[in-house]
């Protein structure tokens, strides 16, 4: 090699050295976070010095986020394709974009115009969109734009910049780290990787990332008295039911089965061996959305619901593939999270009463069931007893496919809110609710419930008789399509669970 080319290569090299050397060792950037006020103008703030009131959310350094220092998720999809591909096709990355999300705060901001509406929509934001809240478009005034992120739901960067959890709090309890990125440019990623892997937070630098806390922020909910009424309303406890349950226990974390590839493979395999299966992360936070994301549903109804095509330049076919094994795993998960058994006699004599027990125990959730949002989310039991020829003798849960409605008799899962009036919420608006019952309690992880039935057997009923028991689970109440959504679209119930006994009639 020439002196002059060695020279240009030593050269070069120490070019570069010198370049990580200032990347690394001068001075840290100070945090890009704006003040309210002085940096964001004409906000408002009705509950003290916090922007983020009535939400939990908060920022390590208090302050407010300018959107143009974040990476989008797309962004990161750069060199995490799987990873964004997974996120892609999961109610994560449509919190807020979500149709049935916007509608419900929409119908909420509308309850209180004149009761500081806007401002009390931050206690959901903290959750479903933590983006639009920290920058503060959240407003009575728009002082501030939308960004890309703030079209991701819940982005990349929301969960891997998490410091701290409180998850008994409610409505995002999580403080972010956020505006103080340093380290996820492109020329910085490539020249430090492992730093890039420290500050984004991988479970092996930062714990909270694997653990229920973490979860618990976002799946407590807590209406705060600044929203209404005197005293704080429970709304959603999955994480206390999850912290009571022999699950939290056996440190079975919340990630471990939701985020694993296959939840319901993960809880067969747990209750077949009895032992903990290895963690396996995925991205794709598989729950019990099923209506978000069948693709199989008529004229684009899903584009519509989830607030259009996703980004990130992915082919519609392809995309549409991806909801549908998404779709899969759910309807998976939710038939292995229960198991059904039928107490009945083997004879009954004609013109006689015949009992059974139906018994549903909670196999493999490790919370309630249901649990959630349970003035939407419901299950119930369809129980039917037809004779050997067919004729139906007894029929309790039926749905009627026409109209969405179930049986009024039918014994149902499903908390009823009520207003001050004494009037039944059906349309998921929380900031009226001053009560509510259950209409029959959730199950807990690992307990049952059991409901007796009873019918008559007629004198001429062919034998043997059988009695088919389902338990169906349905996502949201028909009423918050029709009159919410304005769409003439029956929301699908999901079978969870069937089993059938026979009974002979002499």
């Amino acid at each position: 090699m020439s002196k002059p080319i060695r020279f240009l290569v030593v050269g070069g090299a120490l070019t570069l050295i010198a370049f990580l050397a200032a990347l690394f060792l001068l001075p840290k950037p100070q945090g890009t976070g704006l003040t309210a006020g002085s940096d964001v103008p004409f906000y408002s703030m009705p509950w003290g010095d916090n922007p983020f009131a009535p939400g939990n959310l908060k920022t390590a350094d208090g302050k407010m986020l300018d959107a143009k220092n974040i990476p989008t998720a797309e962004f990161c999809a750069q060199c995490h394709q799987k990873e964004y591909r997974e996120w892609i096709s999961s109610i994560h990355s449509v919190t807020g974009p979500d149709i049935l999300y916007e509608t419900a705060i929409s119908n909420n901001e509308l309850a209180h115009k004149n009761r500081l509406g806007t401002e009390k929509i931050r206690w959901c934001d903290s959750c479903h969109e933590p983006v639009n809240l920290l920058m503060g478009e959240i407003n009575p005034l728009a002082v501030v734009g939308p960004s890309e992120a703030t079209a991701e739901g819940t982005t990349c960067i929301v969960c891997h910049t998490a410091v701290q959890a409180d998850p008994l709090a409610g409505n995002g309890g999580l403080t972010l780290d956020i505006n103080n990125l340093n380290n996820y440019t492109e020329a910085l990623i490539m020249a430090a990787p492992s730093e890039h892997a420290v500050s984004m937070q991988a479970k092996t630098h930062n714990p909270l990332m694997g653990s229920s806390d973490f979860c618990g922020a976002c799946h407590t909910e807590i209406r705060p008295v600044e929203i209404n009424g005197g005293e704080p309303m429970h709304l959603q406890n999955t994480y206390e039911e999850w912290k009571k349950s022999e699950y939290a226990e056996k440190n079975i974390q919340c990630q471990d089965c939701h985020i694993h590839p296959d939840p319901a493979a993960y809880i067969s395999q747990l209750n077949e061996s009895g032992q903990v299966p290895e963690r396996i992360v995925s991205h794709r936070f598989v729950g019990v959305n099923y209506l978000l994301t069948d693709s199989n549903l008529p004229s684009n109804l899903v584009t519509y619901l989830r607030g259009g095509l996703p980004p990130g330049g992915i082919a519609t076919d392809e995309w549409k593939a991806d909801l549908l094994e998404q779709n899969r795993l759910i309807r998976d998960l939710l038939q292995a999270a229960a198991t059904l058994s039928v107490s009945a006699p083997e004879s009954v004599a004609p013109n006689s009463k015949a009992t059974l027990d139906v018994t549903i125990a909670n196999t493999g959730a490790g919370h309630n069931l249901p649990t959630g949002a349970l003035d939407q989310r419901h299950m119930w039991l369809e129980v039917k007893v037809t004779d050997a020829a067919g004729n139906v003798i007894y029929h309790s849960g039926a749905f009627d496919a026409k109209t969405g409605k179930i049986d009024p008799n039918a014994v149902i899962y499903i908390k009823v809110l009520k207003d001050k009036n004494g009037d039944v919420i059906n349309e998921h608006i929380l900031f009226n609710a001053e009560s509510y019952t259950y209409t029959r309690d959730p199950i807990p992880a690992n307990s049952s419930d059991t409901i007796p039935y009873a019918f008559s057997a007629p004198a001429n009923a062919q034998t043997p008789l059988t009695v088919e028991t389902t338990l169906w689970y349905r996502l949201a109440l028909q009423e918050f399509v029709t009159y919410s959504l304005k769409l003439d679209v029956i929301i699908p119930p999901v079978m969870m669970e069937q089993t059938s006994v026979e009974i002979q009639v002499k």
